[in-house]
C-alpha cells in the first residue's frame, strides 16, 4: 500500500535513505529536514507499507524553473528496500507519481539516478522515462 508520509514514518524513511545512499545521516539533522519538508506544499513525501512494515520511500519536489516556463517535479528519492524488490513496489510508486503530476498540471517528471545504479536505469525506463540530460556534480564538502 502506498500513502502519503507522516513524521511517525522518519525512522523507516532514515534507514531507506541511509541505504540508498549508501552512508549515515545525523539524526537531528535529517529529521529537521524531513519535518520541514512534510510542511512544505511543493514537497511530497510517499511510503510503502507491507504487511505495517515501511519497506519503501518516495520523495517529489515541486517546482516552475525558468527554463521550464512551467510546473515539474523532480522525483528525488524512489528506494525499497532490498527484501521486498520485486513486489512492483516501484512501479506503484511511479504510478503515483504519475497521476499526482496529472491532478498538479506538471509539465513532466525528472530524476537523477547514479551512473553505477543500472538496474534502476532500466526501470525507469521500462516506467515510462526517458534518458536525455547528463547531470554533472562537483562536491564542495
Amino acid at each position: 500500500m502506498i500513502r502519503a508520509a507522516n513524521i511517525k514514518d522518519l525512522e523507516s524513511v532514515k534507514l531507506l535513505v541511509e541505504e540508498l545512499e549508501e552512508q549515515v545521516f545525523d539524526f537531528e539533522v535529517f529529521r529537521g529536514i524531513f519535518d520541514r519538508n512534510l510542511q512544505d506544499k511543493n514537497v511530497h513525501y510517499f511510503v510503502a507499507e507491507v504487511d505495517s512494515s515501511v519497506v519503501g520511500f518516495m520523495s517529489l519536489f515541486e517546482s516552475t524553473p525558468l527554463h521550464h516556463c512551467y510546473k515539474i517535479a523532480e522525483l528525488q528519492e524512489l528506494i525499497i528496500n532490498h527484501k521486498y524488490r520485486g513486489l512492483h513496489i516501484g512501479e506503484a510508486f511511479i504510478k503515483v507519481a504519475f497521476e499526482l503530476g496529472v491532478i498538479n498540471n506538471w509539465t513532466q517528471i525528472e530524476l537523477s539516478s547514479h551512473m553505477k545504479r543500472l538496474k534502476a536505469h532500466s526501470f525507469y525506463m521500462r516506467n515510462g522515462l526517458t534518458r536525455r540530460h547528463f547531470k554533472f556534480v562537483k562536491t564542495l564538502k
